[in-house]
């Protein structure tokens, strides 16, 4: 037989289940404006009833009941939505910051219009042009001269803005770094915390939520896997290797190179491996500043290099109104402190390579006439193997097909033939190794097209070859040391500048051509003062002429394809970023339909719930009312 007080218990356990609820509702009501808060929900089930089924129990009709418990509160949660969520924002902060660092660069180079390179290029060109058709006029020399200047300028400023972003992304990268080695660190404490409240049977939602946070901030810095297969374990994986496992983490080092200017990386501190990402911002900061921004300067100091050995090849066989002659147009830093191009490339002191820019034959040829000779070229690759391609030639080709054979084979050298029709073989970027730009790796003939053809080589065969591991190897070319250039110095875009006999006196500069008399090789007499082809063959050579900048023919070809191709990739990365961000608000409005906090249902629940707390506050009520009958009013 049941309790005479069994009213008054089942009773409390409704005041207290339905108090409950109120209070779940408030709180979900006071989180509506936390976007990281998923909403909760009471579940209130029967309490257990008074008889189990055996032989002893009270002959009653059925189970008496005991009321009502709350069973749990749960969070209201898609995890697969959530997964999306994560995985789109690693995407959308991979192209995020790729986007806006690409933007910035494009301010850098400011095309089109504007005070570009390209513009000042353009003016250098035209002034050259009006000197050309104007020689003995001073006014025009001066123009050349400060044209010269404002596109050294820019150049120079190109260098250090693109220079300053690269820094900045390495900053970038080592503030988002400490930020995940943080969340990290936060994630295991969190785990530490959850697994303590669920060994005590509590269901810590607000602790989920606030991992679940975390786990989406880390998810924009580098892509992330999260398993739950351990109820106990909760972990996180970068690609194969666990960041958190519980309430153990992976320590992470932030690591700079003193070899490749302070750069940044992120090391596992047990095994020594480097982290490997494959999105998400880190990813996205390494790119630009190791690859893409590189790129971009790299392509400003090749357009510069190539710049200055044209005009300067061109300017030293014409004549200044002066009558000087075999003088420099611009100046720039060579990485060697010598002649002979030797360098010490490892700091031991001792010179171990010889570093060439570029190499010109003493012979001119005819582009179109066969070679009548036979024989391979063999190169090899600024790749860091040093990997050899062969350009093979036969008798019935001209020199213009094997030039082209020569350049479409990418071997590290692009070849043409020079303002005075002589072949000119030139190194172009390193493709893996920025301090092995423009540094021609290796030059042999099995035959007389480099020896005896052009003029260029000494000797055929490997006795004869030219290789920039050695010194003493500028003795293998025949042509002297003006149709030489050694390799300029780290980012020659920062170190050109007009030379001081030019800078200071107008007269020198070389707008006339000249002869060659008395036997000489070279230009010894000037055309004379009214002569303005000199300056011509400059400009023609800055705008049309064939002269391969890279792999492209002209400076004219060379810049329009960087930009292009800079403009390409700011506008896949600014599409790719808008569409992440669609998917994002997508499947944010989606999470918040699931989990987010809904006044209106709020307000329904807290009325039905206050109802059902008065309802159960009235069964006391009437309880106390029955058993004050009972124990001061049953008097017989």
């Amino acid at each position: 037989m049941g309790s005479t007080f069994s009213g008054l218990e089942v009773s409390k356990r409704g005041l207290s289940a339905h108090q409950q609820a109120l209070n779940t509702t408030g709180h979900n009501v006071a989180n509506a404006d936390n976007k990281n808060y998923t909403r909760q929900r009471v579940t209130i089930g029967a309490a257990d009833p008074i008889y189990d089924a055996t032989f002893n129990r009270a002959n009653v009709a059925g189970q008496i009941g005991q009321g009502s418990v709350v069973t749990q509160i749960e969070r209201i949660k898609d995890n697969f939505i959530d997964e999306r969520i994560n995985e789109t924002n690693t995407e959308k902060n991979y192209w995020g910051v790729k986007q806006e660092y690409l933007s910035q660069t494009e301010i850098i180079f400011g095309e089109p219009g504007g005070n570009t390179i390209r513009t000042q290029m353009d003016q250098v060109w035209s002034s050259f042009q009006e000197l050309g058709n104007y020689p003995d006029e001073s006014a025009h020399r001066a123009v050349v001269k400060e044209k010269a200047n404002g596109l050294v300028s820019r150049l120079d400023d190109t260098y250090k803005k693109l220079s300053f972003l690269k820094d900045q992304a390495n900053r970038d990268f080592e503030t988002k770094s400490n930020q995940l080695i943080s969340l990290s660190e936060s994630i295991r404490i969190l785990n530490e915390k959850i697994l303590k409240s669920e060994t005590v049977g509590d269901t810590p939602n607000d602790l989920y939520d606030r991992r679940d946070k975390a786990i989406g901030e880390l998810a924009g810095l580098v892509d992330i896997t999260v398993s739950r297969s351990d109820k106990d374990e909760f972990m996180v994986y970068i690609g194969q290797q666990i960041l958190v496992q519980g309430g153990k983490k992976s320590e992470i080092k932030i690591v700079g190179d003193a070899e490749r200017d302070g750069k940044l990386d992120l090391f596992w501190k047990d095994s020594g491996d480097r982290v490997l990402m494959r999105s998400g911002r880190l990813q996205g900061l390494l790119e630009m500043r190791d690859y893409v921004i590189p790129e971009k300067i790299a392509q400003v100091d090749s357009f510069t290099v190539n710049m200055v050995d044209t005009v300067n090849s061109i300017h030293r066989d014409g004549f200044g109104m002066n009558g000087k002659t075999n003088l420099n147009f611009f100046e720039i830093k060579t990485l060697s402190n010598n002649s002979m191009g030797e360098f010490d490339s490892n700091g031991d002191g001792i010179n171990d390579m010889t570093a060439i820019f570029r190499v010109t034959g003493k012979t001119s040829l005819e582009k179109d006439r066969p070679i009548g000779i036979a024989g391979t070229l063999t190169f090899h690759k600024n790749d860091g193997n040093n990997t050899p391609i062969y350009v093979s030639y036969s008798k019935d080709d001209t020199v213009g097909q094997v030039i082209s054979r020569i350049n479409n084979s990418r071997v590290g050298i692009n070849a043409s033939l020079s303002h005075d029709s002589q072949l000119t073989l030139k190194a172009t970027l390193s493709e893996d190794n920025p301090k092995m730009n423009f540094v021609i790796q290796h030059l042999e003939d099995s035959g007389q097209f480099l020896v005896g053809l052009s003029g260029i080589l000494s000797g055929s065969g490997s006795a004869g070859s030219f290789d920039y591991r050695k010194t003493g190897e500028i003795n293998k070319f025949q042509t002297s040391s003006e149709d030489i250039a050694l390799t300029p110095y780290y980012n020659p875009s920062a170190r050109v500048k007009i030379s001081d006999e030019i800078q200071g006196n107008e007269l020198s500069i070389a707008a006339s051509r000249g002869k060659a008399i008395g036997g000489s090789q070279d230009y010894n007499l000037a055309n004379g003062h009214k002569d303005g082809s000199n300056a011509l063959l400059i400009a023609a050579a800055l705008r049309d002429k064939p002269i391969m900048v890279e792999y492209d023919n002209n400076f004219t070809s060379f810049y329009a394809f960087s930009i292009s191709k800079l403009g390409t990739e700011s506008r896949e990365a600014k599409q790719e970023s808008e569409t992440r961000n669609i998917l994002m608000t997508e499947y944010e409005n989606l999470r918040q339909s699931i989990s987010g906090v809904g006044l209106d249902e709020e307000m329904a629940s807290m009325v039905q719930f206050q109802q059902a707390y008065n309802a159960s506050a009235k069964m006391i009520n009437m309880q106390a009312e029955i058993l004050d009958v009972i124990i001061n009013r049953l008097v017989r």
